[in-house]
């Protein structure tokens, strides 16, 4: 049945152009296809069943690797062992002139699926570097890719630097952009080294020359000051250029290096203490260690004869009986839950469960049930993702008034324009702009300033109660309310109010004239992108300023 199977399947992959090898639970090859044969010629008529993985990678890699490699090809072949068995996502890689797409699953019992695709022909010719004033072909997005603040790189196919943006050139130390065209990556990154080479540049270096056997496969490299850069290679379809990103997660790193560290202490901790180990026949505890009692409270004559999940929190049962009944297709599962105290609390846990050797069936079996003590980990994980959603609201947040900030405004705002543009609906646009601001800022300073635009950014919140409303900083003394499903004639009298409230309302003591605002409103009716839209509210916010302020213009 499971050869049939491999056959059909084979046979339905060589349909639409895909290779598959299948290999078995220690590793070894138990079926192919015709597409996988024609993507890796080297295996015709050398592949059988039952041949070990390792002699699968030891014909590949004797074609791949240079004659200066070939003498560590145990290395690249253990390495190659290690992707296979842990690989979780696809990737990318050149082989035979193809841009090839490798994904692999792990099928249970069964062993592991390798499936390849070419997702490209690689051009064979090199493109000769041009002058620092490239125009990236067929883009109008130079100057957004200027601005990004990861670095970009573009290479020919000969790995000659192209084109870089700023980001890339402060980066790696370069005054200008002439600095890097013509040259490889290899010297440029050298070049942010010269003088202060130590044992991370040496791997580095040894990283970014193996990189090259795996073009696509992320990498990271070192910089000085124990920066660390992420770069990632895509290649093009069709001109063969490479194109890098270059991102500084050193920030990331410290995070992960600080959790690991937490983590080790906890392991430290951890080794000086004993977990709780529980035998389990039939999902009842028969045998409970003395850390139970250090650990939950609990004395082991109390919980011997209850079922294990009883101890287990409602909202993690599930999770924990999933985890056991998958011990009928395997000896061994892992899971995380909190642990009922004697006390009445609760302490989160990690539990590994495994069957004993003599039972095979979970249910009607023995199992034995580690228990640690993981609540300091759990704390850093929930501290650290705390962290994240903190960072993500700061990231769309103004500072001085708790409004939206621009970039949140440009997001909302595309994804707005594009909605009601598939829904023929209108949505409105309003800007705001105190009147006379620098005078009101000159007289009675920017601390009254910056209180006359909180309290009006706490007055725009209540004009966006709705559910997809959005009330924005734009800049300076400059706001920006959105609308969801709303009219002209319905923004109009809403920037009316506004414009009433605004100026019935008491800022400060201090001031000794009303604050009024001007106010210019658009829909999106008649406006092919939201930068149409955003010049209109803008051309009527100029009318109003023009035509005296403390007014409404559409």
């Amino acid at each position: 049945m499971k050869d049939a199977l491999l056959v059909a399947i084979g046979a339905a992959l060589d349909g639409v152009d895909i290779g598959f090898c299948a290999f078995d639970s220690q590793d070894r090859t138990i079926g192919w296809n015709a597409t996988f044969l024609s993507i890796f010629p080297e295996h015709d008529g050398h592949v059988y069943v039952g041949e070990p993985y390792a002699e699968n990678l030891r014909r590949f890699y004797s074609l791949r690797l240079h004659a200066d490699q070939i003498n560590e090809i145990d290395r690249y072949i253990a390495e190659g062992i290690q992707r296979h068995q842990t690989q979780r996502r696809p990737y990318e890689f050149d082989y035979r002139n193809s841009r090839l797409r490798v994904s692999s699953v792990e099928i249970g019992k069964f062993g592991r699926l390798r499936v390849w695709r070419k997702v490209a022909m690689l051009l064979t010719h090199v493109e000769r570097p041009a002058s620092s004033t490239l125009t990236l072909a067929g883009l109008d997005a130079r100057a957004a890719l200027e601005r990004l603040a990861d670095g970009v790189l573009v290479v020919n196919l000969a790995n000659n630097v192209l084109w870089a943006n700023p980001a890339f050139l402060v980066l790696y130390g370069l005054s200008s952009l002439e600095k890097a065209v013509g040259k490889d990556f290899e010297s440029l990154y050298r070049g942010a080294w010269r003088g202060k080479e130590d044992a991370s540049f040496a791997q580095s270096l040894h990283r970014l020359t193996e990189s090259q056997l795996y073009p696509g496969a992320p990498f990271e490299l070192m910089l000085p000051g124990e920066r660390c850069i992420r770069v990632v290679e895509q290649r093009g379809n069709v001109d063969g250029r490479g194109y890098f990103v270059h991102v500084d997660i050193t920030h990331i790193k410290r995070q992960q290096q600080a959790l690991a560290e937490a983590e080790e202490r906890y392991r430290l901790l951890a080794h000086y203490s004993s977990d709780i180990i529980f035998l389990v026949e039939s999902g009842t505890i028969t045998y409970a260690s003395p850390a139970l009692t250090e650990l939950l409270g609990w004395r082991a004559d109390e919980v011997c004869g209850q079922a294990i999940v009883k101890f287990c929190h409602p909202g993690d049962l599930a999770q924990a009986n999933a985890a056991l009944r998958s011990l009928e297709g395997q000896s061994e599962a892992g899971y995380r839950a909190r642990a009922l105290c004697r006390n009445g609390g609760y302490l989160w846990v990690e539990a590994r469960a495994r069957v004993l050797p003599e039972k095979l069936h979970a249910n009607a079996g023995r199992l034995v049930i580690n228990v640690r003590n993981i609540s300091a980990r759990k704390a850093v994980e929930d501290e650290l993702e705390n962290a994240r959603l903190r960072l993500q609201k700061l990231a769309s947040t103004d500072g001085l008034t708790g409004l939206a900030n621009r970039r949140k405004l440009d997001e909302t705002l595309t994804a707005e324009f594009r909605r009601h543009q598939r829904e023929s609906t209108s949505f409105s646009l309003i800007i705001i702009d105190v009147d006379h601001f620098k005078k009101l800022n000159d007289n009675h300073g920017h601390q009254v300033g910056d209180i006359v635009l909180r309290q009006l950014g706490l007055i725009l919140l209540q004009s966006a109660q709705r559910a997809g409303d959005l009330a924005a900083r734009l800049g300076g003394e400059e706001f920006v309310l959105v609308l969801t499903g709303v009219g002209a004639e319905r923004a109009l009298i809403v920037a009316e109010n506004l414009r009433m409230l605004v100026s019935a309302s008491k800022f400060d003591s201090r001031l000794d004239v009303p604050v009024t605002i001007s106010i210019g409103v658009a829909t999106n009716e008649g406006c092919a992108t939201v930068e149409d839209m955003l010049g209109r509210a803008d051309a009527a916010l100029y009318e109003a300023k023009r035509s005296g302020r403390n007014r409404v213009c559409n």
